[in-house]
């Protein structure tokens, strides 16, 4: 009952938190040159304070976050599934087996698991509710660029994975 009454309130909050970011096309890109039409960046003053929304996070908070992933990424990499599994939200976990997660990472996630190099953007949280939304790409093989979403919750041990997005490759790298 915990478990339903958390998600009903986690899924409108995902669903904000999805609206408010926008995921990058690759990580090969140009450089952008500003335009006639760019407009000067808000002051703090100017800046719009949304209480209990999403906002975007702090060096340290995505800090925390982008060090969840990366050690839960090492340890699929070093084949080390139970080490990976205990970065896994406690929610997930009550759901999931352990050889059930496995069976989840090789499926959907085979390529996540030999990448090097991780690359994040565009984190958000919600410091209200706990919950966290940071984009991911990494380059396969040295050819094809991945990304995915990862949706994270504060907890006691810190910063874990309640879940991602599916796998998709959304460009082209070297």
């Amino acid at each position: 009952m915990k478990i339903v009454r958390h998600l009903a309130y986690a899924i409108p909050v995902l669903l904000l938190l999805v609206g408010c970011v926008q995921p990058q096309a690759a990580i090969v890109s140009e450089p952008e040159t500003p335009t006639a039409e760019a407009q000067p960046e808000p002051t703090q003053s100017e800046a719009p304070m949304i209480e209990g929304g999403p906002i975007e996070c702090d060096a340290s908070l995505q800090e925390g976050i982008e060090s969840t992933v990366n050690t839960q990424t090492s340890a699929f990499a070093s084949d080390d599934f139970e080490l990976a599994y205990s970065f896994a939200s406690p929610s997930f976990r009550s759901s999931v087996t352990l050889e059930g997660f496995v069976e989840i990472i090789a499926g959907s996630y085979g390529p996540l698991i030999k990448s090097s190099e991780l690359i994040f953007s565009d984190c958000m949280v919600d410091l209200g509710s706990g919950l966290a939304l940071i984009d991911v790409r990494f380059l396969q093989a040295g050819n094809d660029v991945y990304g995915l979403r990862y949706l994270m919750i504060e907890t006691m041990d810190g910063w874990r994975v309640q879940g991602a997005s599916n796998l998709q490759v959304v460009g082209e790298g070297t």
